[in-house]
């Protein structure tokens, strides 16, 4: 059993169409990690073919877009996607995009929740609320 306690983790996927990368997000991302907000666990780049195949694209192959050089990337990459990812993207992504999923741990909470355990507390649930579930119960 690992007693490391983890913040929220959750990912995003972000379309590029046509292949058209851009930088603004990418140094935001940076911003968020180097001021230990967030902790990146896996950045990939996929490429959906007119065939509908998904294949992965090297950060580096990116080159450097807006001041960003994407080689910068390339230890990010943890290869965790497994073919149901890749099915959600292969689902979602248009033909000739380029899409970026990102998987993160959201460090500010998991420092709280370490302070918690640190005062004889004990972490029993982490986990994201579903935006309908949060929809419906502001509704009522």
């Amino acid at each position: 059993m690992n007693d490391t306690v983890l913040g929220p983790v959750d990912f995003f996927i972000i379309e590029f169409a046509d292949g058209r990368v851009t930088a603004d997000g990418f140094a935001a991302l940076v911003d968020l990690v180097d001021r230990n907000v967030v902790y990146v666990i896996d950045i990939e780049f996929l490429r959906k073919g007119h065939d509908d195949t998904v294949v992965t694209v090297d950060a580096h192959d990116l080159g450097v877009i807006g001041g960003i050089d994407f080689a910068d990337f390339d230890g990010a990459a943890s290869r965790l996607l497994d073919d149901d990812d890749l099915t959600v993207v292969r689902d979602a992504v248009s033909t000739d995009a380029i899409a970026a999923i990102v998987v993160y741990e959201e460090l500010s909470i998991s420092q709280v929740l370490g302070a918690f355990e640190s005062a004889g507390g004990r972490v029993v649930a982490v986990g994201p609320v579903d935006s309908a579930d949060l929809d419906a119960a502001l509704d009522r």
